[in-house]
């Protein structure tokens, strides 16, 4: 069971970036790499995609979002300066391994433009505590 999870998620990364480079014709992604120990108990995925394609719109493209919704989910730019850049997306009606479901799974990434850090936060809206990740993004055009 647990390979056949992990060739699912390890497809599911392929794919994702497949798609995440598709939409880049005008535009750019950030390619993140999460840390392995930083993971928040699988609510992150190892390699997450964030799209800006020139247009002002935002999504995110990860293993979960195809998990879910078999599909990019669409973001929201909190803040963008010359060093940060800040986006959210919410994963909606998403189920745990263990069964139970969460309405609403709310994501939160900030990247540091100069270095290329990315902090990120996921947390249920039923929680009060939130799980951190950090991790490594380059910026693709191609």
């Amino acid at each position: 069971m647990k390979l056949k999870k992990s060739l699912h998620r390890a497809s599911a990364i392929a794919l994702a970036l497949c798609i995440a480079r598709g939409a880049l014709a005008a535009g750019f992604m950030y390619d993140c790499d999460i840390d392995p120990s930083a993971r928040s108990h699988g609510w992150v995925s190892p390699k997450i995609a964030i799209v800006l394609p020139g247009d002002g719109s935002v999504s995110v493209v990860d293993a979960l979002t195809l998990t879910f919704l078999d599909a990019p989910v669409p973001g929201r730019i909190l803040s963008e300066s010359d060093r940060r850049l800040v986006v959210k997306w919410t994963l909606d009606d998403v189920k745990a391994d263990s069964g139970r479901s969460f309405a609403h799974f709310d994501y939160r990434a900030s990247i540091s433009k100069p270095s290329g850090r990315i902090d990120l936060m996921a947390r249920p809206r039923t929680f009060e505590t939130e799980l951190h990740s950090v991790g490594n993004c380059t910026k693709r055009t191609e």
